[in-house]
């Protein structure tokens, strides 16, 4: 039994759409919860207008974000996994069939994620899938890419773990499923399945995907903010199979960054003055003084060389091609 959590917040024109998908999934035995975040377009109305499924549970609350509102539906949920789902994605109709039969072979995991399709805004398809574990069904450590293998509507969470964590953090603009996510590899197992298998819609309205100049700097404090909770967490926690690899990833994602900010100054500087000193002295001199010196060229170089030394690992790489033949037929275009 599953519970799927869709946060609603302004989008009548998509979710009828994104729960049709639901409501045709092969396994029936679920409830939906979705949780209005004081919408104000006509998204309630357009679900009652749409659907009389008995499992349906619409729940009301005062504007107070997509982090909120996720947690709000997992205290409402009843039952033990839940599946969080936004209100514009979509799922295959074996979705949930081929979740319930993860869990029931992996029932104490703390977090499961699916492969899945990204549907650009052009119209254009491709994978968002890890290469290496096309078909596979199982345990991987979950840092060897966290942005390769988790996207918010192909994932399950464990409630059980959920309850550890402090949830979905209400005072991030973006990162915040991450955030939850890195949580809960680090409480207990991640379960991987990769098969397409659900489906992110690119190119709506209200995305913050498409974030550029002052807005995108508006974010910075959440990026800021995600860094310094995720490296606490992970020095809160027992879990010594993920030491190494989560201090990699950590060292290579906060690299990536930079990478895009050391050009800009105001970005720089924002970004380095907030990290935490901890994380800080992880880095090394020499290369903290490309930073905060702005010597761009030589951080880039010093970055794209640690890239290459993170590769050597093998680990998934976000937006690599993959052979569709690997992909089973009913799962390669949907």
């Amino acid at each position: 039994m599953i519970s799927v959590v869709i946060p609603l917040y302004n989008k009548a024109h998509t979710i009828v759409n994104t729960l049709s998908t639901v409501i045709n999934q092969i396994y029936t035995d679920f409830e939906i919860v979705i949780v209005n975040d004081g919408s104000t377009d006509n998204g309630v109305n357009t679900i009652v207008q749409h659907f009389s499924d008995p499992r349906i549970r619409i729940i009301n609350q005062p504007n107070a974000g997509v982090s909120a509102a996720r947690n709000r539906g997992v205290q409402e949920s009843i039952y033990q996994y839940i599946a969080f789902l936004d209100a514009d994605d979509e799922w295959h109709p074996d979705y949930l069939s081929i979740m319930a039969k993860t869990i029931l072979q992996y029932p104490n995991a703390a977090l499961y994620c699916s492969g899945g399709i990204v549907h650009n805004a052009d119209g254009s398809e491709n994978y968002r899938i890890a290469k290496k574990y096309i078909n596979y069904i199982g345990v991987i450590n979950f840092f060897e890419n966290p942005f390769q293998f988790a996207h918010t509507s192909g994932t399950v969470i464990n409630k059980f773990f959920f309850k550890k964590t402090s949830g979905s953090p209400a005072n991030m603009k973006c990162l915040e499923d991450f955030a939850l996510f890195v949580q809960l590899a680090l409480l207990g197992d991640f379960i991987y399945i990769g098969l397409p298998i659900s489906k992110y819609i690119g190119g709506v309205p209200g995305q913050i995907t498409a974030a550029s100049g002052e807005k995108l700097f508006s974010f910075l404090p959440s990026i800021n903010l995600y860094y310094n909770l995720i490296y606490q967490k992970w020095k809160e926690s027992h879990n010594n199979n993920n030491n190494n690899i989560f201090k990699h990833y950590i060292k290579y994602d906060i690299r990536h960054r930079f990478k895009g900010y050391v050009k800009q100054e105001k970005y720089n500087d924002y970004f380095l003055r907030n990290l935490d000193t901890s994380l800080i002295k992880d880095f090394t001199a020499f290369e903290l003084y490309l930073y905060r010196h702005r010597k761009v060229k030589a951080a880039i170089l010093w970055i794209n060389l640690t890239k290459v030394i993170w590769r050597l690992h093998k680990y998934p790489i976000v937006g690599e091609k993959v052979n569709i033949h690997q992909i089973p037929i009913k799962y390669q275009k949907w």
